[in-house]
């Protein structure tokens, strides 16, 4: 009996650590190791999206540095997390950015850095101006200069392969991702949303009608500097911010974009991702009004397809039911609410390059 019971104690504790292990993915980049242990999605990270604090990253990532920078715009310190192995040799830059309600220490980065660490990538995860609730943070011109200056302080601490800098973002951090492709296009090898805000505006609206007690319609005026209704000052801040108003240039750029949501997320609805794809697609490519509406019909029969970066999303139990490419961009529909599925789009991005600039 007592070898039975080991037995299948071994097991039990096997099956967990295939649970929080990150997937390898089945067209590994050349140089691109297998990242153990990790989470395959952000939900399962203890914690969740709102865990927060410096203890993790250092207990889980050796060499992590808790960094401050000065802004090149204002002059005011700006903080990140910043990790770089001080290998000699040109590496590729792993840029994260923090979701909308938290900071530079939000936990959910550091599988990206465990990553980073893994595959000796030189990795910087920045504040931007912290939270979402104020002017001069979600996506404005001085949250823009900071990400710029957390990647030019990543270049004077370590060897960046400059055809090889990446971008990602959840939630607010990949509304702010798409903003940043739409503003400097010619930076971008790949770019990973999660679950963007497409339009702030529109989910100021669909916040205060449908979810009046959250704190994002609050959030919102502060950083808009009141109600953005249509026809105000704050409607005409807080569109200019939104990914919106900027991703025909990188369309026009080609900038290599995946975006992916769950299509049961209520914090930021599903058609704000699918309304970013469709501005980066080719018009025969775009995502019809309907197509949500019948994976989330009751009676809805839906197919998972058997591609790679598919079966990564079948691994971590939140398998896709849509994944359509147009030119640059990539859309992923999958199972699941607001979340991230680390390993598919790190498997997507890592042998991306931005074609070398030409002297």
């Amino acid at each position: 009996m007592n070898c039975i019971q080991n037995r299948v104690r071994f097991l039990a504790v096997v099956a967990l650590m295939a649970l929080f292990s990150v997937a390898e993915g089945p067209a590994r980049a050349e140089g691109v190791k297998r990242v153990a242990p990790a989470f395959t999605l952000a939900s399962r990270f203890p914690g969740g999206e709102g865990a927060s604090g410096l203890g993790a990253w250092e207990e889980r990532v050796p060499g992590i540095e808790s960094v401050t920078l000065k802004s090149s715009a204002d002059g005011a310190d700006q903080r990140a997390m910043f990790f770089d192995s001080g290998a000699s040799g040109k590496r590729p830059l792993l840029v994260v950015l923090h979701s909308w309600s938290t900071d530079w220490r939000q936990n959910i980065g550091i599988p990206y850095a465990m990553f980073a660490a893994q595959n000796d990538w030189v990795f910087v995860h920045p504040d931007f101006r912290g939270p979402y609730l104020r002017p001069e943070a979600a996506a404005s011109d001085l949250a823009a200069q900071d990400i710029l200056d957390a990647i030019t302080y990543a270049k004077q601490r370590g060897h960046v392969d400059e055809t090889r800098i990446y971008l990602a973002g959840f939630s607010g951090g990949g509304m702010t991702a798409l903003a940043m492709a739409g503003r400097h296009p010619e930076l971008w090898a790949g770019v990973v949303a999660w679950a963007p805000v497409y339009d702030i505006p529109d989910w100021y609206t669909y916040n205060r009608k449908g979810f009046p007690r959250r704190h994002y319609a609050r959030f919102i005026e502060g950083v808009c500097g009141g109600a953005p209704r249509p026809g105000t000052r704050a409607h005409s801040e807080c569109s200019r911010r939104s990914p919106s108003a900027l991703l025909s240039r990188a369309k026009q750029a080609g900038v290599p974009i995946y975006v992916a949501t769950g299509i049961r997320d209520d914090i930021v609805p599903p058609r704000h991702s699918i309304s970013a794809f469709n501005d980066l697609a080719d018009p025969a490519d775009r995502v019809g009004d309907d197509v949500l509406a019948k994976l989330l019909a009751p009676t809805a029969t839906r197919r998972v397809s058997k591609t790679s970066s598919d079966d990564i999303y079948e691994r971590a139990g939140a398998p896709s039911h849509l994944t359509r490419t147009s030119g640059s961009a990539t859309l992923v529909l999958f199972e699941g609410g607001h979340d991230v599925v680390f390993d598919a789009g790190l498997a997507w991005l890592r042998d991306k390059r931005r074609a070398a600039k030409t002297p």
